[in-house]
């Protein structure tokens, strides 16, 4: 047999074996995805909930409800009312701002006045050390009590919607405000839409 031809059936041998390696390790992640879907979906539904308890502490059991809402933010996800047995006792929303690393996921609590009670990061992959100090609770505490619409201002300022960022993580920082004034959004068009107050 020729080098040449012996050359080729090596190639193709090769080719055939990382093929089926390939296949083989595509199949492997296909069953263990398929075998943790249903726990990484549980750990993220526990993750929530526990957020939600963070955002109205006073509520022993909080019970959330999805509701419709016309909301054309990008960075919407949903928004649910919070019950306390029969009584709601706030709003929160679900958003997903792009930060400086990619989507930041959060929630945000508003009281029955609209007005923003507490902000949760669940997940996000900003840079440690920098962009991720804006889940550090002196930061997200900045935003109770704020209602309408919130704009970043370097440096602060003294109007009631102005916010300020952490130097350095000004990208993540203007991503928590995008999510904040999604929340409100959807907030606002929801009571606009049902007629609450």
């Amino acid at each position: 047999m020729k080098e040449s031809n012996k050359n080729v059936l090596y190639f193709v041998r090769i080719i055939g074996v990382l093929t089926l390696i390939t296949m083989l390790l595509a199949a492997l992640l296909a069953v263990v995805n398929d075998v943790t879907k249903d726990v990484i979906a549980e750990n993220d539904r526990k993750k929530t909930e526990e957020a939600v308890r963070g955002l109205f502490p006073d509520v022993e059991n909080p019970v959330s409800e999805a509701l419709e809402v016309s909301c054309d933010d990008t960075a919407f996800g949903e928004l649910f009312r919070v019950k306390n047995g029969d009584k709601t006792v706030g709003y929160y929303a679900t958003v997903n701002p792009v930060g400086f690393k990619g989507e930041i996921n959060m929630l945000v609590g508003l009281d029955t006045e609209g007005k923003i009670c507490g902000v949760q990061i669940l997940s996000m992959n900003e840079t440690v050390g920098i962009g991720d100090v804006i889940k550090d609770e002196g930061f997200l505490s900045g935003f109770i009590g704020k209602s309408g619409s919130l704009e970043y201002v370097k440096g602060g300022g003294s109007g009631e919607g102005q916010m300020d960022g952490i130097s350095g993580a000004t990208y993540s920082s203007k991503a928590v405000i995008v999510g904040c004034n999604a929340a409100l959004a959807a907030y606002a068009a929801y009571s606009s839409e049902s007629g609450v107050q």
